[in-house]
């Protein structure tokens, strides 16, 4: 019974969220064609049976009847062009949220686990991957990545305690070798050590104190 209701809950949770954001496939439910009419020629989007690149915006079904809408956006002469959303459980709830400019992912971009909680936000440009990018677990940064064209040039890896307290912050390159200072604390929160790594290479350590905060060396 517990666990039917915490389902029930979240499902009202993420449908309120999804409401009270104004999903596209709402702002556009009288203003947008049904995908199913539109045809692809030479990488373009088209209407049936019209040769002008189709400028608009669009919803997509599961079915024929439209009852479960999987995602909304908008084309410009044919291509992918402004706001994006693909969704859980016909419109429940957010699987992402991204935009497009011009036929290439262009913008902030939000991804959401089924559950309707945050997992991974970042920026697209010209449709590469570029700055940070942070993912999450159940609101919790989880990892964090420095991106330069879709490669990966640096990375931090955060591990919790049951409490909820952070446990280790870890630095690595872009080939995922142990880089840069890496932290570890103890279950209240205190600094446990700072250590330094170089390409994977234990190089020094910089610090460690005890459960109370007294430097050891």
């Amino acid at each position: 019974m517990k666990y039917i209701l915490k389902s029930i809950f979240l499902l009202s949770f993420v449908s309120l969220n999804i409401v009270a954001d104004e999903a596209l496939f709402m702002k556009y439910a009288d203003k947008s064609i049904n995908s199913a009419t539109l045809v692809e020629r030479q990488g373009l989007k088209y209407q049936v049976n019209t040769n002008t690149p189709f400028s608009g915006r669009f919803i997509t079904y599961e079915d024929e009847f439209g009852f479960c809408v999987l995602e909304a956006g908008s084309y410009k002469r044919g291509l992918l062009h402004g706001p994006f959303e693909e969704y859980y459980g016909c419109g429940v709830a957010y699987s992402f949220r991204t935009a497009y400019k011009n036929g290439f992912e262009h913008g902030e971009y939000k991804e959401y686990g089924e559950e309707g909680y945050l997992t991974m936000t970042g920026n697209m440009r010209d449709g590469l991957m570029q700055g940070e990018w942070i993912g999450y677990e159940y609101g919790r940064i989880s990892w964090t990545e420095s991106i330069k064209d879709d490669e990966v040039i640096s990375a931090i890896e955060y591990s919790y305690y049951d409490n909820g307290q952070i446990s280790m912050k870890e630095a690595f390159n872009g080939n995922d070798e142990l880089h840069g200072i890496c932290e570890a604390y103890h279950q209240n929160g205190q600094l446990k050590s700072k250590v330094e790594y170089k390409n994977g290479t234990l190089i020094n350590t910089i610090e460690e104190y005890d459960f109370n905060g007294n430097l050891i060396n």
